[in-house]
């Protein structure tokens, strides 16, 4: 087996246009106008390679190949089969990714996507929501001071024998 020689390395490097991709792509990058945005990452640095895909463009592809087996459903399934249409408000913990704002932007005006882009750039997704804090229910038992419970009453029934002997 054979190693790659510098200059090798150096030639793959120019094929790809002088430099290594700086760009690393990332689910909800916003680097296509797939509405849902899914990238594929493995990498090997036994192998020195690294492979990206951008499964939702070529699902796009497959898609205007096989229109016959697309359906696209404007509602989404809340639960296993209850369908609920129009756009829900975000509602995460955390801040509202850019991408998916804006792909919920066109839905809500019917725009395009450069057009979102444009238009909401300089304006900031929502924000994150904190949830309410869970008040614990009396009737539950903490299993951890449950086992303390039972192990402090072995050590006492423990005691109680050792002192009848």
């Amino acid at each position: 087996m054979t190693q790659l020689s510098d200059t090798a390395i150096a030639d793959v490097v120019a094929a790809m246009g002088g430099t290594l991709s700086e760009d690393i792509w990332t689910h909800e990058d916003d680097a296509c106008d797939c509405t849902f945005q899914r990238v594929g990452l493995w990498k090997n640095p036994y192998l020195g390679e690294t492979l990206h895909v951008r499964w939702c463009c070529i699902w796009a592809e497959l898609y205007r190949l096989f229109p016959q087996f697309v359906r696209v459903t404007p509602a989404y399934l809340s639960g296993e089969d209850e369908w609920q249409p129009g756009v829900r408000e975000w509602d995460g913990e955390s801040d509202m990714p850019r991408a998916i704002w804006y792909r919920q932007l066109r839905r809500q005006t019917g725009r395009t996507l450069p057009e979102i882009r444009e238009a909401y750039g300089s304006m900031e997704p929502p924000k994150g929501r904190t949830r309410p804090a869970v008040e614990p229910d009396e009737d539950v038992v903490d299993p951890l001071e449950a086992a303390f419970a039972m192990i402090e009453h072995l050590a006492e029934r423990i005691v109680a024998l050792e002192a009848r002997e």
